[in-house]
């Protein structure tokens, strides 16, 4: 008996949280402004960006770690150069960690290797 009530639970919950995130094809059209979206279209893209985001943030932040390891070793290999390491650290350890629903509606760029931001970047001379 106890069998039964736990799986039509786990039925019933597994069926409420599919119908979350599941967005009818008529709406996927709708303008992205959060004004016009209705309250389904925001449930659906917040627990769709969950479901997105964690395979996504372990991926992203093993590759994050891994990054943080070998741009140490480029560091160390490479005499104490600086910028070589920070090449690697920025390209592993920067981008998009967390899916949000603007990533998901493509308002946002979802960039899993990172770029260096503007201000630590040198600039070149001019020849």
């Amino acid at each position: 008996m106890r069998y039964l009530f736990t799986k039509t639970l786990t039925v019933m919950v597994l069926v409420a949280f599919c119908s979350l995130t599941v967005v009818p094809a008529g709406q996927a059209q709708v303008s992205s402004s959060e004004d016009t979206e209705n309250t389904g279209t925001q449930a659906g893209l917040g627990a769709a960006s969950v479901l997105v985001t964690l395979p996504y943030s372990a991926t992203k932040f093993a590759f994050a770690v891994l990054g943080g390891v070998f741009g140490g070793f480029t560091y160390v290999f490479s005499g104490g150069n600086l910028q070589a390491a920070n090449a690697v650290w920025d390209t592993s350890m920067r981008g998009t960690f967390v899916i949000t629903p603007r990533h998901l509606k493509g308002e946002e760029p979802i960039r899993f290797l990172g770029m260096p931001s503007a201000h630590d970047q040198v600039p070149v001379p001019a020849p």
